[in-house]
């Protein structure tokens, strides 16, 4: 939604370094593949974007993928790889530059989850990373990075914004990307526990006197309860964040607002639905808002979005919802 909201002259390289990403990302989410093909596949696309490359050779990934493992629409981004990176290629040198390097920090976080997770996954006990900085380094790596993209990108074609501080806008956009990465993260527990999987640290679990093994029963759901809590508690520091980073945007420049806002409310609202699902933390389906909570919330952005003061209002109504349920 943010890519197709945005002026089209930012919209291209955003939409190219998705693009590439998501192919990456899929690669090394594809289920009935050895970690070694995935990391060596992701790995030949790093050397292409290295060496300036357009061919790529990921006869090893297709070979292995059984075809009903991905949808139609996956392989065929995997197949367009070569074009998309062509499509790099033509952009303006500041734009290739950008692109190039988001892609490839992107791709090392996914090299950190596969080297951490992947040759775990096979053992009964559940891994876990071990504390807070690599937490931290990994949010970097697979969204923080793009809140710094997004902002380069926006403010090098926006020329009417060069008075907004790069860096203060750079830094806060880091902490917008490792918000919405964090929600991700709470919103996928249950599922991330059941492949073996936990990002949540040693460190905090120690703090409740849980282990990692602790997560894979329910004797202890009520400490599994408080950690839950207490991620949610930080996840929300981080979207203050992201609220400046939101009103630091011109208020007129409704497009930019847009593309921003939405994912904003969008992470809010799916922390306040996970803090109202009693069941989440060994729920089997993804706790989400519903598609039509989605189409009334683009509709009111639609009516507000140049208003602070609105903007603000509908911030805090979402978190006090969702620190009244963490409470309840």
């Amino acid at each position: 939604m943010s890519l197709r909201i945005l002026p089209a002259d930012v919209r291209t390289p955003v939409s190219l370094a998705y693009l590439l990403a998501r192919a990456a990302d899929t690669i090394t989410d594809t289920p009935n593949i050895s970690s070694s093909v995935k990391i060596k596949s992701i790995n030949t696309l790093k050397h292409a974007l290295n060496i300036d490359e357009i061919d790529v050779n990921l006869s090893d990934f297709t070979k292995n993928n059984i075809k009903h493992d991905l949808s139609n629409l996956d392989n065929q981004l995997i197949n367009e790889i070569p074009s998309i990176l062509r499509c790099i290629h033509s952009l303006n040198a500041e734009h290739y530059i950008q692109v190039k390097h988001v892609v490839l920090t992107l791709i090392e976080g996914m090299e950190m989850d596969l080297n951490y997770f992947g040759k775990r996954l096979k053992t009964s006990r559940l891994a876990s990373l071990k504390n807070d900085d690599e937490l931290d380094t990994y949010i970097y790596l697979v969204a923080g990075c793009v809140g710094s993209f997004w902002t380069q990108i926006t403010l090098a074609t926006e020329s009417s914004i060069y008075k907004i501080d790069l860096d203060l806008m750079s830094a806060l956009g880091v902490e917008f990307g490792k918000a919405l990465q964090m929600t991700n993260i709470l919103r996928d527990f249950p599922s991330d526990i059941d492949l073996g999987k936990c990002y949540i640290p040693d460190e905090q679990l120690n703090k409740l006197n849980l282990t990692a093994n602790d997560l894979l029963n329910h004797h202890k759901e009520d400490e599994i309860r408080q950690l839950l809590t207490n991620q949610i508690h930080k996840t929300l520091d981080l979207y203050e964040s992201a609220q400046q980073y939101f009103l630091s945007i011109p208020s007129n420049k409704l497009r930019l607002r847009l593309a921003v806002l939405w994912p904003l409310i969008l992470g809010l609202g799916t922390l306040n639905s996970l803090a109202m699902n009693n069941n989440w933390p060994k729920s089997k389906s993804v706790t989400k808002v519903s598609r039509l909570w989605v189409y009334k919330m683009m509709l009111k952005s639609l009516f507000i979005v140049s208003s602070d003061f609105l903007i603000k209002s509908w911030f805090r109504q979402l978190r006090a919802s969702i620190t009244y349920q963490l409470n309840a």
